[in-house]
């Protein structure tokens, strides 16, 4: 009995629909099967291969520019994001996407899941194309990512992919999947990232903090909300984890924090004398007592729980660090007394200006950042003789 011969890459799918289908497949087979988007918007190199051209040209229909953009800009930093999960360095808190492929012509599948993409028919990333584009650049270069050039192209990788719809349909794929994901804002993800430092530091002192509630010792943890970046008013927790990430940034490094809560931190970020060790030690302490000594006005949700009011605490908090070289210094005593002199009721008296606006209602709103207020906050708190020290301490005239 003669085998029958199929013209076309081979992989295995899985159907899902009629024209749609998720599988997967290894390195060397998949990059094959896609060609490097970044090499297709290279003119010299699509005039010397036809099939980069005819990809090119499709992929044009439905993809963003990678040249100039912060798209492109992105390849980079997530190839080196893919090598460090491909070398292990990542342990299982590692995951790409799979990415969604288009293929214009019809795919046939075998009852056994087998199917043949033809050959010379070009298959493009509808969506994933900067990973795509790290995934090439890994391939084109494995030893700058200090990888094995033998065994990459034999790992695994899973893909969707659909074929045999227009160039219509494929557009609104491409849409659909843009507009209807909304991108996490990147405070709320830093303060889910279990490898960048200030978020190790937050976790840190919400484990040693305990705060009174009717006259009872309650964990901290229970009154922070790890999966909001601002709370409802029928929201049981007191703060967000993002703001006691930012609280816990500007501590480690005091007004030069400010700026910084919004980007990731790692031990190239720390102070000169601060460790890791060291900042693991002080910082829970010192904020564990601050948040324990005030826990009636964090359990109000007074002025002190808005985010920029935080991060000036946090940069009024540096002086009390070891590592500190602001003046002048002070210690954990001192910096409480600064604290209890401040009225924390969220009114315009003592806020407004401060880290607080009118809203076009007459109302108050804090809902400014870090960037927006802190500094004024810490420099309100630190100098009580100040026109805005004095407004929150209610001597303002």
């Amino acid at each position: 009995m003669t085998t029958p011969l199929y013209d076309g890459v081979p992989i295995k799918l899985l159907q899902f629909r009629d024209c749609a289908a998720v599988g997967v497949t290894s390195w060397g087979t998949f990059l094959t099967l896609v060609p490097d988007p970044v090499k297709g918007e290279n003119t010299s190199a699509r005039q010397m291969d036809r099939r980069l051209s005819e990809q090119a040209e499709l992929r044009n229909a439905v993809q963003r520019l990678l040249k100039g953009t912060q798209k492109g800009k992105n390849v980079k930093s997530y190839a080196n994001y893919i090598a460090a999960g491909l070398r292990g360095e990542l342990g299982r808190a590692y995951s790409t996407p799979p990415i969604c492929l288009w293929s214009p012509r019809p795919i046939q599948i075998l009852d056994d899941g087998s199917a043949f993409v033809p050959l010379g028919s070009p298959v493009v990333a509808v969506d994933g194309e900067t990973q795509l584009a790290a995934m090439h650049a890994i391939m084109n270069d494995p030893e700058e990512y200090e990888l094995d050039s033998e065994t990459l192209p034999t790992l695994a990788i899973p893909f969707e992919i659909y074929w045999d719809i227009t160039v219509a349909d494929a557009r609104q794929i491409f849409h659909d999947r843009n507009l209807f994901g909304v991108p996490v804002a990147k405070t709320l993800a830093l303060s889910m990232d279990q490898r960048d430092f200030g978020t190790t530091i937050a976790q840190r002192v919400i484990d040693r903090t305990k705060v009174e509630v009717n006259g009872r010792s309650e964990s901290f943890s229970k009154y922070v909300n790890t999966r909001k970046r601002q709370l409802g008013k029928t929201d049981p927790e007191w703060i967000t984890l993002s703001a006691l990430r930012s609280l816990s940034v500007t501590t480690l490094l005091g007004k030069a924090g400010i700026e910084a809560t919004s980007g990731t931190i790692n031990a190239q970020n720390l102070p000169e004398n601060a460790s890791e060790e060291l900042a693991l030690s002080e910082i829970p302490e010192i904020l564990a007592d601050m948040i324990s000594k005030l826990s009636h006005e964090f359990a109000a949700r007074s002025a002190i729980t808005a985010p920029a009011i935080l991060a000036g605490i946090g940069a009024a908090a540096h002086r009390v660090t070891s590592w500190c070289k602001e003046s002048p210094r002070l210690d954990r005593d001192a910096f409480a007394s600064l604290l209890s002199q401040i009225h924390w009721e969220r009114e315009a008296v003592y806020w407004e200006g401060v880290a607080a606006k009118r809203t076009p209602t007459g109302g108050l709103s804090f809902a400014g950042g870090a960037k927006d207020s802190g500094h004024r906050v810490c420099d309100a708190i630190l100098n009580s003789d100040s026109e805005l020290g004095k407004r929150i301490r209610g001597r303002a005239v």
